[in-house]
């Protein structure tokens, strides 16, 4: 077996001049097409009306021309594919590029912001370093809410308590005050509000610390007595999870779903509200069947979260 060969690694000098050169090889063999379509299209006329040794070489060019174009069409997808390769490693260096130069202006203002006794010290930015934009703020009230939903039926005695719960999210509470004159502040809830619209991570350093967040609430008020936006907002801690999958044919409900093929008994785990009349629903059965299947007879509103009910 032939060994892989190794891509050359390009600086980014190098990987540009290959992104000019390509594109040309792409206009280029896009131009041959466009001509030999123009080619075959007035011969394919004549050819409609000739008849005879003229026909026949007629029939010989027009085959010649669809020829060279599908070979002008297999160079130009194959410089298209590399083309598209080299654009995306290039803009891949410069967003790291600008997340490292992000973090290098982030570091500075922190760092210019630490003497100052009139700004606030604590901060609101972007979790990817996709921005270098900064809110200071002097924090008042900081909250955390962590709760967990529990089942309001009875527990089975020896099941696990785990099973029967479910952590919800996690929700940060804040008013702070923006300092600095109108336009200072303006800009700083500005930027807040666009963070907001486009659903940015965020990353809020005060007494409480958290990456990841996003805005789900954002509030202003004015106090002509006072040289201090007030401000109050939430945020909401997101838990990312890396989704893998066997292969092409994988479902997206596999992980909540169990199948036995030979025998056909299906299984599914239940979530926080799934209930038998739900099942019954979604699998096209009866109540009755689902509870004669299942050992939890008695549960006739909610079942248990995180166990295994049979539906087939």
């Amino acid at each position: 077996m032939a060994k892989k060969k190794k891509s050359k690694y390009l600086t980014d000098k190098q990987l540009k001049s290959a992104i000019k050169k390509d594109s040309t090889r792409v206009q280029h063999e896009s131009n041959q097409i466009a001509r030999l379509d123009k080619h075959i299209k007035a011969d394919q006329k004549k050819y409609d009306k000739a008849s005879g040794s003229e026909k026949t070489s007629l029939g010989k060019r027009i085959k010649k021309y669809e020829g060279s174009k599908k070979a002008h069409t297999a160079t130009k997808k194959k410089y298209a594919t590399k083309l598209k390769t080299e654009k995306a490693t290039l803009a891949k260096r410069n967003l790291n590029a600008k997340v490292e130069a992000n973090k290098n202006k982030l570091a500075g203002k922190i760092a210019a912001n630490k003497p100052k006794f009139n700004v606030g010290h604590m901060m609101l930015y972007r979790t990817d370093n996709h921005s270098s934009a900064l809110v200071f703020m002097s924090s008042v009230p900081e909250s955390e809410d962590n709760t967990i939903q529990v089942t309001p039926n009875a527990l089975p005695k020896g099941e696990p308590t785990a099973t029967h719960s479910q952590q919800q999210e996690k929700d940060i509470s804040i008013t702070a005050r923006i300092m600095g004159t109108d336009a200072q502040q303006r800009t700083a809830y500005n930027q807040m509000l666009k963070w907001k619209a486009e659903g940015c991570e965020m990353t809020y350093k005060g007494r409480i610390y958290y990456k990841h967040c996003l805005f789900t609430a954002l509030h202003r008020e004015y106090n002509k007595d006072e040289t201090a936006l007030t401000i109050t907002f939430g945020l909401q801690f997101i838990d990312w999870s890396e989704l893998k999958t066997s292969g092409k044919s994988a479902s997206s409900g596999s992980k909540n779903k169990t199948e036995n093929k030979s025998t056909g008994v299906k299984y599914v785990t239940t979530k926080v509200g799934t209930t038998y009349a739900s099942l019954a629903s979604d699998y096209n059965t009866t109540i009755a069947k689902l509870v004669s299947m299942n050992q939890y007879k008695s549960y006739v509103n909610n079942l248990p979260a995180g166990v295994k009910i049979r539906v087939a």
